[in-house]
């Protein structure tokens, strides 16, 4: 097994080598990429728990690689790695990108890799997401791009899945600030507190029936300028109320709960 592990390493090793010395044409490395994250698929089909975390590890040096050294990426499609489960979602300015896709290397409990691309000042520049151990992390399906003040804001969705019945779904706050990446700006406002984040946990089986996927609980109308966040009742369950927050000229302000949506 230990010789076969290091035959699995010395050969994404040379694929990884044999990627980044080419040229950097982003339709003929992915083409590449998304190959390896097939080979990363099949793997983890057949159960090969020691193989896929290499596999999977490999990828990520691979991928992460490729868009640090090729800023153009920030807009390119990735049609192909979108086909096999990737999440590219950009914001409507096309200056910031999330990057996810699951490692395979859990179960029913999904473990997901999250980079981010941005541009500022004329350059565009990266981070990998690193979590803490156990943490599975999860993968953005939609983001809303507001302006408050003048200034850009980034509202990204994210989704936890952490067994085949508990899920989670979440709403985070970016900005860019002179070339930084920032995620600590508190523009939700409750009645007692301020928050950069929010989050529900609940049980998937309670909107299975929906027909969109990802599902969309947490959703933004631009109309009229207000974030719903679904009520979750204490068996887990989704229910028809929703939390309301309207973009003031300043931020998100809470202004009640209600059944449904606004449609005037």
């Amino acid at each position: 097994m230990k010789n076969f592990k290091w035959f699995l390493f010395i050969l994404s090793l040379a694929f990884f080598l044999r990627v980044n010395a080419q040229d950097n044409n982003p339709a003929r490395q992915e083409y590449k990429i998304a190959d390896l994250y097939t080979k990363l698929l099949n793997s983890a089909s057949s159960a090969n728990f020691d193989s896929t975390e290499i596999l999977s590890n490999n990828f990520t040096k691979v991928f992460v690689s490729f868009i640090k050294s090729n800023t153009g990426t920030l807009s390119y499609s990735f049609k192909k790695l979108k086909e096999k489960g990737f999440y590219i979602i950009s914001s409507a300015d096309g200056d910031f990108r999330i990057y996810t896709w699951d490692t395979w290397t859990g179960g029913t409990m999904h473990f997901f890799k999250t980079v981010y691309q941005w541009r500022a000042n004329g350059k565009v520049y990266i981070k990998e997401v690193q979590t803490d151990e156990g943490d599975p992390g999860g993968f953005c399906s939609e983001m809303f791009t507001i302006t408050v003040l003048d200034k850009k804001f980034y509202l990204p969705v994210t989704n936890g899945i952490y067994s085949s019945k508990d899920a989670s779904q979440s709403i985070g706050v970016f900005t860019i600030i002179n070339s930084a990446l920032v995620d600590t700006v508190k523009l939700f406002h409750t009645k007692t507190k301020q928050l950069n984040y929010i989050g529900i946990s609940y049980d998937f089986f309670s909107v299975a029936d929906r027909p969109e996927r990802p599902v969309k609980l947490i959703t933004y109308d631009e109309k009229f300028k207000i974030l719903y966040i679904p009520v979750v009742n204490d068996k887990a369950e989704v229910t028809k109320r929703n939390i309301l927050y309207q973009l003031t000229n300043n931020y998100f302000e809470f202004i009640g709960i209600e059944i449904g949506k606004r449609k005037k």
